[in-house]
C-alpha cells in the first residue's frame, strides 16, 4: 500500500519481530511468532511471494525471534531462530513443505543468528543459554561445529566481521562485548552490535541508553564516540555508503528510528516516525531506503526523504559568556539565494502521485545542489566588563594578611595604581590612613609634604590666619595614654565642627608640628572608620567586585564584625572565580585564610589523583589483590627512574613526561642534571623544587 510519496507499507496478521533482505536486494523475508512471509520489492511495490507458515499447525519451532537470508550457496534459503531454542533452515525452491532442517541444540531461546558474509553454509547463533554455536550446513549431522561459551547468562547478539570471515563480535547480558578481547562497554545489558564495513570499528548499543563506537585495532579501552539516546537501544546498523552514519531503534517507549552522525552525537541527523509502537527490526535496502517492522503489525518501506531532521526543530539562536567576560552569539539568517537544477532533483517512487510533495522535505541530492548563503551568523564580542589581567595580578600579588594593615594597604594600593585601577588604589590609600598606627610625618608622603610646605609659607611672619577662619572655638590637643588612644580607635563617632573647631589658634601648634614632625603625640580624629568601611564593602558588592570584598575583609578582619553568611557568599563566589581561571594555589590560600567553617571545609575534602601505567597508560584504579603490576601489560607500575624499583614510599614525578621516582633519588639526580634521568630528553619541572634544601629537623 502506497502511503505518501516516499513511504509504502503492508499490514500483517500478527506482530513482526525481524526481517532480512535477499542478497540481490529484490526480496525480503519478515518473521514473527505467527508469521513468516517473503515479499518481492523489486519494482517499488511489495508483493507477497511465499507464506512459509501456510497450512502449518501451531509449533514453537515456527515462533521466530530472528530471521536471516543466506548468501552464495544458500541464497535461496532463509534461517529462523525460535523462542524454544530451535534453528530452522527453509528452502524457498523446495516444493511443498519448505522446512529443510531443524536444529535443536540450544536449551533456551535463540536471540540472534547470522551467516558468514562469504560462505552461506556457515551460521552463527547466540542464545539465552549463554552459548554461541557455529553450524556448517554441509555437515549432514545437526551438531554444532564450534561452541563458544560466553561466560554470561545470555548472549544478545553476534555479528561476523565483514573484513575478516573468521572473526565475530558478540554482545552479552553483562554489558560487555567481545571480539579479539573483552570490553566493558555498557552499564547494564548490551543488546546489539554491528561491524563497520571497514572491519575496524564496532558499534554497540545497550540498556544504558548509549551507542558506543569502538576501534578494535587500538589498545585503548575507551570508545571513540558515545551517542546518548532517550531510550534503551535494541538494534543498530551502519548506513551503507555513509561511513559516519548509523541507525538505531529503541527497546521501549520510542517508536522512531534515528539516524546518527557519530561526529555530532548529541542530536540525530534524521528520524523516521512511521510506526505506532517501538520497531523490532530494520535494515537498509539501499543507502537511502529503509525497511522496518514492528509489533504494530506494519512492514514499512520508507525513503530517507520521508524522515524529518530533528536539528531543524531546534532554536538555533544562542549566546554564552566565557570566563574573560566575552560573549559569543549565533543567530539565524533569513535570506537565502537558491540555485536549483531541476534536472538533478530525484524522481518519486513509481506509481506515487506526481503532484504530492511532503511539506518541508528535501532529498539528499536536492540538498547538495542547493547553494545558499550560510543560514547562521556567529561572532564574539569582547565586552570590557571584566579585566582578566588585573584580576589575575591582584589574585596572585595582593597582601591578604591583617598583621600590618598599613603595609598591606600601601602594597595593594601601589599594585592597583600600576594596573591602572586608580579608584581602587585610592581606596587602599584611604583605608591605610584610617588604620595607620604611625605618627603623621612631613616627609611620609609627597602630597602631605607639599601641603605642609604650603602651610608653612602662608604662616611665616604671621601668627594669625585669615579673618575668614576666625571663630570663638579653638583647636585643642591633649596628651592621652596609649590605652586611651587605642580605645578611641575602636569607638564610633562623627566628625563635627564642635569637636575641633576652626583653626584660629593653630599658629603655635602648627609651628611645633612642622618643626617637630616626630613629636610624641599622634594626630587622631575622633571619627569611627568602620561604618565607612562597611559602606565601601557594600559598594564593591553592588559592583560585583568580589575580589575587593574578600581582600578588604581579610586585611581588616580584626576590625570588622560581619555575619558569617555574608562572608561565606563572598568567599564562595571568589573561590569559584579563581577555580575558573585555574588559580589553584591562590584559591587554596584564600580558603586557608578564611575562618568560616563552611568555607574551610572545601579544603578538607579528600583529593584523589588517579595514576596511569607509565607503559600502556591504562588508568590504575586499584589493582586486583594489591598488585604492583599493571593488569593490562603486566609491567611494573611506576618504578623509580633511578633505581628501577617500585616506589613504595614518597614518590615524585614530572607532569610533563610522567617519569619520576623516590624523592631522595630524584633530588640527588637534579642537583647536577637538568634532563629526565630516563633519557626521554624532557627538561623536568621538578628541578627547582627538588634543589631546595630540606628544613632542619
Amino acid at each position: 500500500m502506497m502511503d505518501g510519496k516516499y513511504t509504502m507499507r503492508e499490514r500483517m496478521s500478527g506482530a513482526i519481530n525481524a526481517l532480512s533482505v535477499s542478497p540481490d536486494g529484490n526480496s525480503v523475508v519478515v518473521a514473527g511468532r505467527e508469521i513468516l512471509k517473503v515479499f518481492n520489492i523489486e519494482n517499488s511495490e511489495m508483493t507477497e511471494t511465499h507464506n512459509l507458515r501456510a497450512g502449518s499447525h501451531f509449533n514453537l519451532n515456527y515462533s521466530s525471534n530472528d530471521v536471516k537470508w543466506g548468501n552464495n550457496a544458500t541464497k535461496h534459503k532463509v534461517a529462523t531462530a525460535a523462542t524454544n531454542g530451535a534453528i530452522i533452515l527453509w528452502d524457498l525452491n523446495k516444493i511443498g513443505r519448505k522446512a529443510e532442517r531443524v536444529i535443536t541444540e540450544h536449551s533456551r531461546a535463540v536471540n540472534r543468528i547470522c551467516f558468514q558474509p562469504d560462505n552461506g553454509n556457515i551460521l552463527l547463533s547466540a542464545s539465552q543459554d549463554g552459548m554461541m554455536k557455529c553450524w556448517d550446513f554441509r555437515d549432514p549431522k545437526n551438531g554444532a561445529r564450534y561452541r563458544f561459551e560466553g561466560k554470561s547468562e545470555s548472549v544478545r547478539d553476534v555479528q561476523f566481521n565483514p573484513a575478516s570471515i573468521y572473526e565475530f563480535a558478540a554482545a552479552f547480558e553483562t554489558g560487555t562485548i567481545q571480539a579479539s578481547e573483552y570490553l566493558n562497554a555498557h552499564n547494564g545489558p548490551c543488546l546489539t552490535v554491528d561491524w563497520h564495513p571497514n572491519g575496524k570499528l564496532v558499534a554497540s548499543g545497550g540498556r544504558d541508553k548509549t551507542i558506543k563506537v569502538w576501534d578494535m585495532t587500538a589498545d585503548s579501552r575507551r570508545p571513540l564516540y558515545t551517542i546518548r539516546t532517550m531510550a534503551s537501544v535494541s538494534r543498530i546498523q551502519w548506513r551503507p555508503g555513509f561511513d559516519n552514519e548509523i541507525a538505531s531503534c529503541a527497546l521501549l517507549t520510542d517508536s522512531r528510528i534515528h539516524v546518527w552522525d557519530i561526529r555530532r552525537p548529541h542530536i540525530a541527523k534524521y528520524a523516521f516516525d512511521e510506526h505506532d509502537t517501538t520497531p523490532t527490526g530494520f535494515t537498509w535496502h539501499t543507502s537511502s531506503e529503509l525497511l522496518s517492522v514492528s509489533k504494530d503489525k506494519w512492514f514499512i518501506r520508507q525513503d530517507i526523504r520521508s524522515s524529518y531532521r530533528p536539528f531543524d526543530l531546534l532554536k538555533r539562536n544562542g549566546m554564552g559568556w566565557n570566563v574573560q567576560g566575552d560573549i559569543a552569539f549565533t543567530i539565524d539568517k533569513s535570506s537565502r539565494e537558491l540555485f536549483v537544477d531541476e534536472s538533478l532533483i530525484s524522481k518519486p517512487l513509481a506509481g506515487s502521485p506526481k503532484n504530492y510533495k511532503r511539506l518541508g522535505i528535501k532529498s539528499a541530492l536536492e540538498e547538495e545542489v542547493i547553494q545558499y548563503i550560510p543560514p547562521q551568523s556567529s561572532g564574539i564580542v569582547h565586552m570590557p566588563l571584566f579585566d582578566f589581567e588585573a584580576f589575575s595580578v591582584f589574585a596572585e600579588n595582593y597582601i591578604i594578611s591583617s598583621e600590618n594593615v598599613a603595609v598591606a594597604c600601601d602594597i595593594n594600593g601601589e599594585l592597583a595604581w600600576k594596573m591602572g585601577r586608580y579608584r581602587t588604589a585610592q581606596t587602599w590609600k584611604i583605608i591605610g590612613m584610617f588604620y595607620s598606627d604611625e605618627p603623621v610625618e612631613a616627609d611620609q608622603d609627597d602630597s602631605i609634604h607639599e601641603d605642609m610646605s604650603e602651610m608653612d609659607t602662608n604662616t611665616e611672619g604671621n601668627t594669625d590666619f585669615d579673618d575668614s577662619h576666625q571663630d570663638d572655638a579653638s583647636f585643642h590637643t591633649q596628651e592621652q595614654d596609649q590605652d586611651q588612644t587605642d580605645q578611641d580607635e575602636t569607638k564610633s563617632g562623627d566628625i563635627s565642627q564642635s569637636s575641633y573647631g576652626d583653626l584660629e589658634s593653630l599658629n603655635t601648634s602648627n609651628s611645633s608640628f612642622v618643626q617637630h614632625p616626630s613629636s610624641s603625640f599622634n594626630l587622631r580624629l575622633p571619627w569611627k572608620h568602620e561604618p565607612v568601611v562597611m559602606e565601601l564593602l557594600q559598594y564593591y558588592t553592588d559592583q560585583g567586585d568580589i575580589q575587593m570584598c574578600v581582600t578588604l575583609y581579610l586585611v581588616l578582619e580584626k576590625y570588622l564584625n560581619i555575619d558569617n553568611e555574608r562572608i561565606e557568599d563572598w568567599f564562595t563566589a571568589y573561590i569559584e572565580l579563581l577555580h575558573r581561571f585555574k588559580l589553584w594555589s591562590t584559591a587554596t590560600a584564600i580558603i586557608k585564610a578564611c575562618k568560616v567553617q563552611n568555607v574551610r571545609e572545601r579544603n578538607e575534602n579528600a583529593t584523589t589523583i588517579n595514576i596511569a601505567c607509565n607503559t600502556c597508560f591504562k588508568l590504575v584504579n586499584g589493582t586486583a589483590g594489591g598488585s604492583w603490576a599493571c593488569d593490562k601489560c603486566h609491567r611494573l607500575l611506576n618504578p623509580c627512574s633511578i633505581c628501577h624499583q617500585t616506589a613504595r614510599g614518597l614518590y615524585v614525578w614530572c607532569q610533563g613526561c610522567n617519569h619520576g621516582g623516590h624523592l631522595s633519588h630524584m633530588r640527588d639526580w637534579f642537583i647536577t642534571e637538568k634532563l629526565c634521568p630516563t633519557g626521554c630528553g624532557h627538561t623536568c619541572v621538578l628541578q627547582p623544587l627538588l634543589l631546595k634544601q630540606e628544613p632542619p629537623h
